[in-house]
């Protein structure tokens, strides 16, 4: 999975364009986009940019030209000034926008598409291990949608301290052990105060990424972000249940973090969609089903009740993890009772939710 590049991989700028600067866009609102041109460095470098001339009149694909992560080209100007924050701010204009390499947001029948956030690689799944009780039905929902949006993943294990030893070693272990071995980094944390558990190893992940935290209300996900970063104040979007509730269109940031890389603050995001089952393919989002794919006797077995089916003879042999097997048809019994739903809102031109929805 790409990281934050040092330089953009495209052409050699014009002359008139060699006094450009390359950046990330942090926030954007009022037609203003603030940008960050170290994405690498120890300490932001910042301009406060207004869209330029070639951007203004260029042919637009989407409702805004310009997202909160993209990758853009800027004209410093010789002004500038601070931020509330009392970072110094050079102002300029945003010239080019670069290829994004992925993009979050809502598309809308035959209108354009409304991006909230470009160029997020990383998603931190976070699952308390008490308190909420862990749900590993709920990180198997999530594991699928970070899948099918090709993002590198990040599975963390929180609130460990309230765990004893043999808890830890019959519970998590085991989990750890399985979701290592389908290839997710796992990260075992404590935000408790005076424990830190996992702060170094989570930074590690974090650096060099656009990451966004993502899970079930309670499981500590804005204690993480204040114990990788304390003061980082931020508002970290609560994931509720799949299919339910209703996207609120609100302003995404990016945060900055010591060292480089950024998280993505989501307010107001409150639900991850599930997709429509001809938008992807669940069982390729299964890493462990993958070299199964085509060995079974139909080729179009779902995996479900088909006779000779390969998957299913991996689950009998225990290749394949029996918990995994079970959130797999669930997620099938999930789509096939919401495919009404979806067929109803397409035959009434509404809004689609767009694949990947954080």
């Amino acid at each position: 999975m790409s990281q934050i590049p040092e330089k953009s991989p495209s052409k050699t700028l014009s002359k008139p364009d060699a006094d450009l600067i390359e950046g990330v866009v942090m926030k954007s609102g009022g037609g203003v986009y603030e940008v960050d041109v170290s994405p690498l460095g120890e300490k932001a470098d910042l301009f406060v940019c207004q869209l330029g001339g070639r951007l203004k009149k260029g042919k637009r694909h989407f409702s805004q030209p310009v997202s909160v992560g993209d990758r853009v080209r800027v004209r410093p100007l010789e002004t500038s000034g601070a931020n509330a924050r009392g970072q110094t701010i050079r102002e300029g204009f945003l010239e080019i926008v670069l290829p994004r390499q992925s993009q979050l947001g809502r598309s809308r029948f035959n209108k354009t598409a409304q991006i909230t956030l470009a160029n997020l690689d990383q998603v931190v799944i976070v699952m308390a291990s008490r308190e909420p009780d862990l749900n590993t039905h709920r990180l198997d929902r999530f594991l699928v949608l970070s899948e099918a949006n090709e993002l590198r993943t990040v599975i963390v294990f929180n609130k460990i301290d309230l765990l004893k030893k043999k808890e830890i070693k019959k519970e998590i272990e085991p989990l750890d052990k399985l979701y290592s071995s389908l290839g997710y980094t796992v990260v075992l944390t404590s935000a408790e105060a005076g424990i830190d558990m996992g702060r170094k190893a989570l930074k590690k992940e974090l650096k060099g990424h656009i990451s966004a935290f993502i899970g079930s209300s309670g499981v500590g996900k804005s204690s993480l972000v204040m114990m990788i970063q304390p003061k980082l104040e931020l508002w970290v979007g609560e994931v509720m249940e799949i299919g339910k509730g209703r996207h609120t269109t609100t302003d995404v940031t990016l945060h900055r973090l010591d060292g480089g890389g950024y998280i993505a603050d989501t307010p107001g995001v409150k639900t991850i969609a599930m997709l429509e089952q001809h938008e992807i393919h669940v069982e390729a989002c299964f890493p462990e089903f993958r070299s199964l794919l085509g060995e079974c006797k139909f080729n179009d077995c779902t995996h479900r009740h088909e006779p000779g089916c390969a998957v299913r003879k991996a689950v009998e042999k225990e290749k394949i993890a029996s918990s995994r097997y079970e959130s797999y048809v669930r997620l099938w019994e999930e789509i096939d009772a919401m495919a009404p739903v979806y067929a109803k809102k397409k035959e009434g031109g509404r809004s689609q939710i767009f694949q990947g929805e954080i």
